[in-house]
């Protein structure tokens, strides 16, 4: 998948990647460009290419890594950055009305409210603290209340 404008991911790349980025082609397919986080420089250390159907990116800065590099090109990228988050749509009334509505314990409650705003399961989960053996039941809960979804 490319990006909102180009469904190709060699023309996303080609275009706005290198625009973002100041990113030159290599001969081996792949592009490099300096690092992009401000004030660094590092010559050629973000390198991308398109493997497949996404834009496949390394950091290979001395001083940052992947993860230190990451919002900088999210910034300089917008909705063409890959492997993100997906855009999530906003909730809607239903589902709110749905989860109040649904008689869940105020654990699954909890851990549901964190789903609709974007987290996973397994994220939510961790954020609140639950251990081990108190996940499968809350896991068991939220597929019960999956089936009596509003709107359904």
């Amino acid at each position: 998948m490319g990006c909102d404008i180009y469904p190709d991911a060699e023309d996303c790349a080609t275009d706005h990647w290198c625009r973002a980025t100041g990113a030159r082609r290599e001969p081996n397919k792949q592009w490099r460009a300096d690092c992009p986080v401000p004030g660094c420089g590092a010559a050629r250390a973000l390198e991308f290419d398109v493997p497949g159907n996404s834009v496949r990116w390394k950091s290979f800065c001395g001083d940052h890594d992947k993860e230190a590099v990451r919002p900088h090109l999210a910034k300089l990228l917008g909705s063409c950055m890959p492997g993100g988050k997906a855009r999530r749509e906003p909730v809607m009334p239903a589902e709110l009305e749905a989860l109040a509505l649904s008689g869940l314990p105020p654990l699954a409650l909890k851990t549901q409210m964190l789903i609709l705003a974007g987290l996973t399961t397994t994220e939510a989960l961790d954020r609140l603290g639950v251990d081990r053996t108190t996940r499968y039941r809350v896991r068991d809960q939220l597929s019960r209340f999956a089936d009596k979804a509003a709107g359904r």
